[in-house]
């Protein structure tokens, strides 16, 4: 797989994670943060990291149980924003989708307030030590946290 490729999935997913927070939301001041790509099979996977790994170093080993999360040299360049963080998931079959991007929004407990149970498509999310809204969009999960807890 090229990194090309790569970039083409990771722009889709980018894309994909801020039209189903338009479409479900009113928010509309929110910062990509990170994205990870969900491999459909071991080939993909495979194939994947052995191109990513000449484009970034390896961050977060603690999670390598799902996959693996890269710090990218030159950040890939989307619509929506720069990516800086890539991770490759595992393939999963839970998660058929392609893929999963984290949004920075700029009041977190206020979107949390107003749109937390307000439809089956928002989950709260703890995750290590930070609490994410898990919202189910069009073939991504997108993950709306607060400024705290940027990728670093």
């Amino acid at each position: 797989m090229s990194i090309e490729k790569i970039k083409e999935i990771a722009a889709y997913v980018s894309l994909k994670g801020s039209e189903s927070i338009k479409t479900s939301t009113e928010e509309t001041d929110f910062i990509l943060d990170y994205v990870a790509i969900f491999s459909k099979h071991e080939d993909e996977f495979q194939e994947m990291l052995k191109c990513i790994q000449h484009f970034g170093e390896e961050v977060d080993k603690v999670m390598q149980k799902t996959g693996r999360t890269f710090k990218l040299r030159e950040p890939i360049e989307t619509e929506v924003g720069k990516i800086k963080f890539l991770k490759i998931r595992k393939p999963d079959y839970k998660r058929p989708q392609r893929g999963a991007p984290d949004f920075i929004v700029k009041d977190y407990f206020k979107t949390k307030e107003k749109y937390f149970g307000s439809s089956g498509d928002f989950t709260l999310m703890p995750h290590t030590g930070v609490e994410m809204i898990e919202l189910k969009g069009d073939d991504v999960l997108v993950y709306l946290k607060e400024e705290a807890f940027k990728a670093s």
